[in-house]
């Protein structure tokens, strides 16, 4: 059974990984995935900033 279970994770990353590499052969694409990548790290700094504010409000008011 753990034999079974090893080879499906392996064909289930080769299937993503030629999903993703055909997905990036355009330059367009990368671009795209670049914008994606940029905004997604503002966005996930911005959270934090955030979550930060929070916590640090809540430990004054007590």
């Amino acid at each position: 059974m753990s034999k079974k279970g090893k080879g499906l994770f392996a064909l289930l990353t080769g299937v993503a990984a030629g999903a993703a590499a055909m997905f990036l052969s355009k330059e367009e694409n990368r671009t795209k995935t670049v914008k994606a990548a940029k905004k997604a790290k503002t966005s996930a700094k911005k959270a934090v900033r955030t979550a930060k504010r929070k916590v640090a409000t809540k430990k004054t008011k007590k």
